[in-house]
């Protein structure tokens, strides 16, 4: 009960993984997501700083950290991240056109390493020149939708002064670059009409931060340690402004540039009054009951899909058994190994129906699911007979091994069914919570992987040569699988773990799995091989199962 309390109360730290941001969160979105809009014009500008030669070493290691934030706060806003306090948002809109933004800023990311690593060429910042202003405007339109969203039931008055504040940010990079292509000669008259116009826009920004102003649909704020940020901006901002006279006739560049880049921290210093402004206590309580009842369903259908994922490796793991038993060695061991795991099929699919405390499985009321609980029945029946046989040493003629061995992947079937029956009964829109639901489906999946690979490993070796192409499917599957778990994989909505155990879990099964592989794989196996295979195939489905309960239970993945 205890731990119960405490992940609940984590959760509704974290609420926004389940529903609408919260104020505060929506405001640290909008403030992050606006920063990344200043990003992709720090990094241009300190990439032609360091192409000029402007204090090379420092705009390097400058660059480098710019990059490196953009690329972790990009993937924080579409998945989460504890250490930005960003959480996922479940609006599918928003979430595509931060997919849209990734897109962009993979290539501009190549070209920034380019630079970094001292492979760049004129193509590179050729590249980033064409190509910034595209992906600060992708960008811009996501921390538009982030303050769009503030539109429902939100009371974040400040939704859009937050965003503009933090476009501020932005113009004052965008006028340090713009000067410097001007100094490069690059589009002279274009980018010196785009540094006036950053110049105008910033100024009527800041004016309307104070005082409002309908036509950039700012509110304007009296709060003083809001206004009293935004006076010491105002200040810098007036003494810049002769500097930047000179700027532009070729003069005191770096001046410019460095007297920017203090308007730059002094105004993100503005923007995080803002956020620090914005009360979330409200909407914690008004959630507290709905996350209640949602986070039981949540870990409800977590561990359904972990048991029933449980049972398709069973269905592998005893047909393993069987041949086992069936060809002599260990005969004694496996025969127990049989009986315990059978015996375990069997409980659990009764828990689907009936519920079981010990298996901490509780059913769910459902139709489809119901349904497909009986195909499961109807084929394990004949199918458990079968393996008593061989448990009580009644399959002298081997019809009740035949029997496992040709209706083995028709119960995995099924059974791999009510897997995904369970996943799809989650009705969630938020993309973090169906990834990891998934995630469990995943990693329950390569259990079962472990014991079809042994399993088509010993019916091969038995003169089942059928059974070769279908090991190297499933070998394929279960590498492939096993690099999304640990590298991520958007289109398998499998997200990159960022957990600590979790990652350090999934290094073990790695480990392991680079030694079996090439036994796996190996078209006729010594006596040894097979051995190495039958001791550590067991390890590698247990610390694979270890993920599994990793993935379930923990709460940040």
């Amino acid at each position: 009960m205890k731990r119960f309390t405490l992940l609940l109360a984590l959760l509704m730290f974290f609420s926004s993984l389940l529903f609408a941001l919260t104020d505060k969160e929506l405001a640290i979105s909008i403030n992050l997501s606006g920063k990344q809009r200043m990003l992709t014009q720090k990094m241009t500008k300190e990439a032609f700083l360091v192409r000029s030669n402007i204090n090379k070493e420092n705009n390097i290691k400058n660059l480098k950290n710019s990059s490196q934030l953009f690329d972790k706060t990009l993937k924080g806003l579409i998945a989460g991240d504890k250490s930005l306090n960003l959480v996922a948002i479940k609006n599918d809109e928003i979430q595509e056109q931060l997919q849209k933004v990734d897109t962009l800023w993979q290539p501009f990311y190549k070209e920034v390493q380019n630079i970094l690593s001292g492979k760049a060429d004129d193509s590179s910042y050729k590249f980033l020149e064409e190509n910034n202003i595209v992906l600060l405007k992708e960008m811009n339109k996501a921390v538009g939708m982030y303050a769009q969203e503030n539109k429902g039931s939100s009371k974040l008055k400040l939704a859009n002064d937050i965003n503009l504040a933090g476009k501020q940010r932005m113009l004052t990079q965008k006028m340090g670059k713009d000067l410097l292509f001007v100094s490069n000669k690059f589009k002279t008259k274009q980018y010196l009409s785009d540094f006036k116009k950053s110049r105008e826009l910033f100024d009527r920004t800041l004016n309307g931060l104070f005082n409002g102003d309908k036509e950039l649909n700012l509110v304007g704020t009296n709060l003083p340690k809001i206004t009293n940020q935004l006076n010491v901006v105002k200040k810098l901002w007036s003494e810049e402004q002769p500097i930047l006279d000179k700027a532009i006739k070729g003069k005191d560049i770096q001046k410019a540039i460095n007297g920017l880049d203090n308007i730059l921290v002094e105004m993100n210093r503005a923007v995080t009054e803002y956020t620090k402004s914005v009360n979330r206590q409200k909407q914690r309580l008004k959630f507290a009951s709905i996350i209640n009842s949602f986070m039981n369903k949540n870990n409800t259908l977590k561990r359904l899909v972990n048991l029933s994922g449980k049972q398709r490796m069973l269905t592998q793991r005893m047909t393993k058994l069987s041949l086992l038993v069936s060809s002599g060695i260990d005969k004694e061991n496996n025969i127990e190994k049989l009986k315990k795991f059978s015996s375990l099929y069997d409980r659990t699919l009764k828990a689907f129906k009936n519920g079981d405390k010990e298996l901490e499985c509780t059913p769910i009321k459902n139709p489809v699911i119901d349904e497909q609980i009986e195909v499961i029945e109807k084929k394990w029946k004949p199918f458990y007979q079968h393996i008593q046989n061989i448990i009580d040493d009644k399959d002298k003629d081997k019809k009740s091994l035949k029997y496992v061995v040709d209706n083995n992947e028709e119960l995995l079937k099924v059974s791999n069914e009510l897997v995904k029956r369970y996943e799809k009964s989650n009705k969630s829109q938020n993309y973090l919570d169906k990834a990891r639901l998934h995630i469990v489906n995943v990693a329950g999946r390569q259990r079962m992987l472990t014991q079809k690979m042994t399993k088509e490993k010993l019916l091969i070796i038995s003169g089942q040569k059928e059974y070769k192409e279908k090991i190297k499917k499933t070998i394929e599957l279960f590498d492939s699988s096993l690099n999304a778990l640990i590298n991520g994989d958007a289109n398998q909505m499998i997200v990159k773990p960022t957990n600590k155990k979790i990652k350090e879990q999934l290094a073990k099964v790695e480990e392991i799995w680079k030694k079996l592989k090439p036994l796996y794989s190996k078209s006729k196996n010594s006596t040894r091989d097979l051995a190495i295979i039958i001791t550590q195939n067991p390890i590698l489905l247990s610390e694979m199962n270890k993920m599994v309960k990793m993935a379930e239970v923990e709460i940040e993945y």
